[in-house]
Order: structure tokens, then sequence, then C-alpha cells
């Protein structure tokens, strides 16, 4: 069974479709006028060697004139030599009286029709299976009537024919060169404002929305830009709606979530649970896990709608960044009796500093959150080859390779993880990390889990 593929034909390019649409014409053009040079020049150089056909239809003629009436035409050796002397072509002749007999030369020549006047007449012919070019001529004295027939090979001709190919060819191949290199380097020079335009929009993040300055760009596209322009316009504004909503959102769920908690540990500490204090720490757990998948959300929300980093950013410390995660996180290991270090060398890098915070709180969180009690979690800041970074490596199960391409996936948790994560924390990390420009990267360790941020050197 045959499978038909499809193969679906790229459009060319503007740059293709200008050079095509200029060189087209242009190359017809040059060709129209190379075939009509071409026959121009041959038609002259046919008419220079009929000329000198007919001189030796007019030499014969004179050579005629001169015999005596009744003696027989009797050309001599030597000026018969001489009459077929036309290297590297060959020539051939016959005199004829009016009833059509050879009186002298060769008697096999094609049969011409007798001319009509005293003109000579040109034609075409084939002889001993070569091309001949034949001149007639019709010559009458005071008593007789003589028929002149010249015929030479066209060797000098096509030799003619292809001297002047060749020397039109050439010329005219360096126009059709020149022509393309200057349409080539014309239409590349025309382009090079959409280049900058190009660039402009490709060196741009995905939420980098302002506006394209339309100064300097061809009137050609300027329409074209201003609707772009206007679309970022709408998604910004699309944005800031979405942003304040997001505020309004946390500000709203937070505060019942808050009194929630409150709520319940006021009826805790009444001994509403004494009974059965399972069913306080169910709730308890579930508040947690809601309250947290609520950070996550509304975090993840905010990078994935936060504008574009003006001017790169701030010059953030990482080594501050580190410190600061220090007090987030020291009651969290201690309740699992994990040992939280941290190994901080200068290193800093240009952004958002509380986006950076929250990406190495989720690294953290997720460190402490999947791994056993009595494990080991590092916190590491520093450069390598000129490229800060901020690593952070557990002594926990580790991922496998299986798992691992899907940790980026939202709500992807791996299978058979412990506690009770959302599956977002990665996921917020790796939009921050794009955002900055950074890449984030699993070094292989003995033992447990290690995730690196490596930001771009600026």
């Amino acid at each position: 069974m045959h499978q038909k593929i499809d193969h679906i034909a790229q459009p060319l390019s503007l740059r293709h479709r200008l050079i095509l649409a200029l060189m087209t014409p242009l190359i017809i053009i040059l060709t129209a006028a190379s075939i009509f040079d071409y026959q121009l020049a041959k038609k002259t150089a046919n008419r220079a060697h009929d000329q000198a056909l007919a001189e030796s239809v007019f030499d014969l003629a004179e050579h005629l004139k001169r015999q005596s009436p009744d003696a027989k035409i009797d050309l001599e050796e030597e000026s018969e030599v001489m009459l077929r002397s036309n290297a590297p072509d060959v020539l051939f002749f016959s005199v004829l009286d009016t009833n059509g007999k050879v009186l002298a030369g060769d008697n096999d020549l094609p049969q011409l029709p007798q001319p009509s006047g005293e003109r000579i007449e040109y034609f075409d012919k084939t002889y001993h299976e070569k091309i001949v070019r034949m001149a007639t001529y019709g010559l009458t004295t005071r008593t007789q009537y003589f028929q002149i027939v010249v015929a030479e090979t066209t060797e000098k001709r096509n030799q003619a024919s292809s001297q002047i190919l060749t020397a039109m060819i050439i010329p005219n191949l360096a126009v059709i060169i020149a022509t393309l290199l200057a349409v080539i380097f014309g239409v590349r020079q025309g382009l090079l404002p959409l280049n900058a335009v190009e660039r402009d929009i490709a060196g741009r993040s995905g939420a980098d929305l302002h506006e394209i300055d339309v100064a300097g760009t061809p009137t050609e596209i300027r329409p074209m830009l201003a609707r772009l322009n206007e679309l970022f316009a709408q998604v910004r504004k699309s944005i800031d709606i979405q942003q304040r909503f997001i505020g309004d959102a946390a500000h709203q769920l937070r505060t019942p979530l808050a009194g929630l908690q409150n709520q319940l540990d006021l009826a805790n500490a009444e001994g509403t649970f004494d009974k059965k204090p399972e069913r306080f720490h169910a709730i308890e757990e579930a508040t947690t896990r809601l309250s947290h998948l609520l950070n996550q959300l509304l975090a993840f929300a905010r990078t994935e709608t936060l504008s574009a980093l003006k001017d790169g950013g701030d010059i953030v410390e990482l080594g501050q960044l580190v410190e600061d995660s220090a007090s987030l996180f020291l009651d969290a290991a201690l309740a699992k009796s994990i040992d939280l270090g941290f190994d901080i060398n200068p290193a800093q890098t240009t952004g958002s500093s509380w986006m950076l915070q929250e990406a190495l709180s989720n690294l953290i969180d997720n460190a402490i959150r999947y791994s056993p009690t009595g494990s080991i979690v590092t916190v590491r800041c520093g450069t390598h080859q000129g490229q800060a970074f901020l690593r952070v490596e557990d002594s926990g199960a580790g991922i496998s390779e299986e798992h691992l391409k899907h940790v980026f996936e939202r709500f992807y948790r791996v299978p058979g993880s412990p506690g009770h994560g959302c599956g977002l924390g990665l996921a917020i990390v790796q939009e921050i990390a794009e955002l900055h420009g950074a890449q984030i990267e699993f070094p292989k360790t003995q033992a447990g889990f290690c995730v690196q941020i490596i930001f771009q050197t600026k």
C-alpha cells in the first residue's frame, strides 16, 4: 500500500518575487534584442559574402565577353584556378546556353531558372551533400546568350555566423549578469527597512507589546505597521484588564480563605475536634492545599500576563535572593527534619527581583515537598564560565528520564510523588526563566534531583 505524500510548495519570499518580477522582462528584452541583432548582423554578413560571390560571376562574365563569338569557351588553367580559389570554401561554376546545355565548368550543378533581366539572383541548394549558396546571371552578347551559375560552400558564412553569435553572446551575457547583480543589490538595499522591522519583532519576548517605531519605514508598509500597533494596544489593554482582575481575585479569594483558617483554629482551640482530631487535620490539610494552589495559580497567571521587562529589568543580586529564601523555608524544612543549606557566591543578573524570587521559591518548595524526611536540600548561586546561575539540589528519589520531559507541563505530577503538590511549580519556573532569557537544566547527580537556572551573559 503506497501512501501519498502531499508536498506543500513554500511561497516565494518578497525578495525573490521582486527579483523575478524585475529580471523576467529584462531577460526577455535582452533575448529578443539579441535575436534581432544576430539576425541583422548575419544578414549583413551574408550580403557581404553574396557580393563576393557576385564578383566571381562578373569575372566570369568579363572572360566570356572577350571570347570569340564562334570559338569554344575555354578558360585557361590559371584563370580557372583563380576562379575556384575561395578557401576555406569550394567554388563551382558552369556556363549554359539558352537551351540549358553546359558549355563550360561543372556539369552536375543543380539547375536554376534563367534569371529575368540583367541582375544576379541567389539560391540556397544542396550539392554533393553540402549546402551551397548559388548565384545565376544572364549575359547577352552580340551573338549569343549565356547563363552563368556560380556556387560556393558555406564554410565562411558559418564561421562568420559563429563569430557574430559569440561576439554578441559574451557582452549580452555580461549585461545580463551585471543587471542581475544590480537588481539583487537594489532589492536587498530596498528591503533593508523590512529587515530592520523583522529584527525588531524577532528580538522581542512573547510579552513585549510596545509599539513598533514607524519612523524611517517605507510608506508601503506603514499602514500594516499601524494596524499591528493597534493590535498591540488592544492586547495591552486586555492584559491590563486581566491583571486588575487577577489582583482583585487574589484579594477576594485570600480574605475568605484566611477567615476560614482562623475559624478552624478557633474551633480547634475551643475543643470542637477533641473527640475527632483526625477530622481537624484533614480540614487543615485541605485548607493548606487550597491556599498553596491559589498562590500557585495566581503566580502562574501573573507571569503569563506580565509585560516585557523594560530595558532588561533591574540588577538582581542572586546571593540576596538565596538569603531571603532561608527565612521562608526554614520552618518547612525543620518540620520534615530536612537539612536546608545555602552555598552563596557573588553573582548577579538583570531582571525582575520578585519574579526570580518566585522561581527560586518554587524550586526550594518542590525540593522540600518531594524529599523524604531527613533529606538534604542545598541552594547554590554563583557564576560558571561567566554565566550566573541558581541551583537547587536534593537527596531525594529524583525523577526518571521518562517523566523528566513532562515536568514543565501544567498540573503534571510524577506518579507516586509524595505530598500534595499541584503540578505548577516548574511550569512557573519555566515561564519566569523564558522572560529572563535564561535556560533550565537538570545536571546529573549521584543521588536525588538537581535543577539549575543559567542566565545568559548580558
